[in-house]
């Protein structure tokens, strides 16, 4: 059985995560860099591993490492002190960024020895080589162990973002956070480079359906959520470092169950995440009984009526030359309660404005059951698990509203199905 050192009880578990190319105060005071060099002392027993980089939903590249400490070693310690698990990424340019978790030993339970203890941080790197160096070390005694491991990370193969991650830093630690800040990780600072270059002046409209259900759950439990929004955030966030040379970008969310917009931006450049964070705090992942929604009937039109608005369906007066309306709606399947209006928007032409829709589908990932942390692993990979439950998604009814549109669709699940699509999508505006 392993413990995962992911998510933890107050008073049981801290973590100081360092930012990008800084140093985390805690190896000041230690010999890390001789440890490391002098190798396992085998005055713990841990294993380490990179696992396979991936692509995340932030469109970066994710390395992780697989630390398992025998729970053995946190039971014959129990009492005082902490056990430090170090870890530092040296990259090619001799750079070094580092965290580390603890365990109060005070804090440890009788059991400790029934249960292997798992930690497994992650950061955002580019292609490149690098020497990932990991200590676990005893600070009531001072026994510690230490091992290095190679890191060598391949660029995608094919990459229809090719560039994106030139100027990043070749690494980035994400800090250990809550939700919302989980899914949007503001203190990861470096910008995607994506240009956008239109032969005419655009104003893009990105809508958001932060809505906290995100499927017909009316004849399903009593509370719900929107899981979609792991997904939806990141790519909120990608899609706003794009660079237009030639226009403007627009940010909103919606709430379709309050019909509120919950947050909204203009001329985005940087996402203002010291207002959008708590307005999804408020709003968007909140659970919700889902049988005050069953009064609703029409959140459709909601959405409609905000669409029609962005493209300027009922703007008589639009200039002839003016910025061309580019509409992205970016949500996950939507269906509503029997009895919604759900007739689809209507023209009386088609207005000059391309819309694209990406429909993000979100699969839970499969728990993890953590007794000290009260929580579950983060999910990575929708796997067999995801596929097999593919069948409980609800059939999308915002794709008919926005029918007469004739909207760019594209459905996406995978981090390179939405590279994918946004490449694409940022090719055909780059054509207007």
């Amino acid at each position: 059985m392993l413990v995962v050192l992911r998510r933890f009880a107050p008073g049981f578990l801290f973590a100081i995560a360092a930012r990008s190319g800084a140093t985390d105060p805690a190896f000041a005071s230690i010999p890390f860099d001789r440890w490391v060099e002098e190798g396992n002392q085998a005055h713990m027993r841990f294993s380490a591993k990179a696992l396979p980089v991936e692509l995340s939903n932030h469109q970066r590249l994710e390395a992780r490492v697989e630390i398992v400490l025998d729970g053995k070693e946190v039971a014959q310690r129990r009492g005082k002190g902490f056990l430090v698990v170090m870890v530092q990424f040296r990259d090619s340019q001799n750079r070094v960024y580092q965290t580390h978790e603890s365990i109060d030993l005070a804090q440890a339970k009788e059991d400790s020895g029934r249960s292997n203890f798992e930690y497994t941080p992650a950061a955002f790197v580019t292609p490149g080589d690098y020497q990932i160096s990991v200590a676990i070390f005893d600070t009531d005694t001072g026994e510690h162990s230490a091992m290095r491991l190679p890191l060598h990370v391949n660029p995608l193969k094919h990459d229809p973002l090719p560039g994106s991650w030139n100027d990043l830093p070749a690494v980035e630690i994400p800090k250990v956070a809550d939700t919302p800040d989980s899914l949007f990780l503001p203190d990861i600072t470096g910008r995607l480079h994506l240009p956008l270059e239109t032969h005419r002046a655009v104003r893009v409209e990105l809508l958001v359906n932060a809505s906290p259900i995100s499927g017909d759950e009316l004849s399903g439990p009593r509370h719900a959520n929107n899981r979609s929004l792991s997904s939806l955030i990141p790519a909120l966030k990608v899609i706003s470092q794009t660079d237009l040379r030639n226009g403007t970008l627009n940010v909103a969310l919606l709430d379709l169950t309050t019909q509120q917009q919950i947050f909204h931006q203009e001329a985005v450049h940087d996402l203002d995440w010291d207002k959008l964070g708590p307005a999804l705090k408020q709003n968007g992942p909140n659970v919700i009984d889902v049988h005050a929604l069953e009064k609703r009937r029409q959140d459709a039109q909601f959405f409609l009526t905000q669409v029609r608005k962005r493209i300027g369906v009922d703007d008589r007066e639009t200039a002839p030359n003016g910025p061309l309306p580019v509409l992205i709606v970016l949500s996950g399947p939507m269906a509503f309660g029997s009895g919604e209006d759900l007739h689809p928007i209507e023209l009386g032409s088609k207005p000059d404005a391309e819309v694209f829709y990406i429909r993000y589908h979100s699969i839970p990932p499969k728990p993890v059951m953590n007794p000290y942390g009260g929580g579950g692993r983060r999910g990575r990979r929708m796997g067999d698990y995801g596929r097999n439950r593919m069948e409980a998604e609800p059939v999308d009814a915002l794709e008919k509203t926005l029918k007469p549109l004739q909207p760019h669709l594209y459905d996406v699940t995978t981090p390179e199905e939405f590279r994918k699509a946004l490449a694409e999508l940022m090719g055909e505006v780059s054509r207007m």
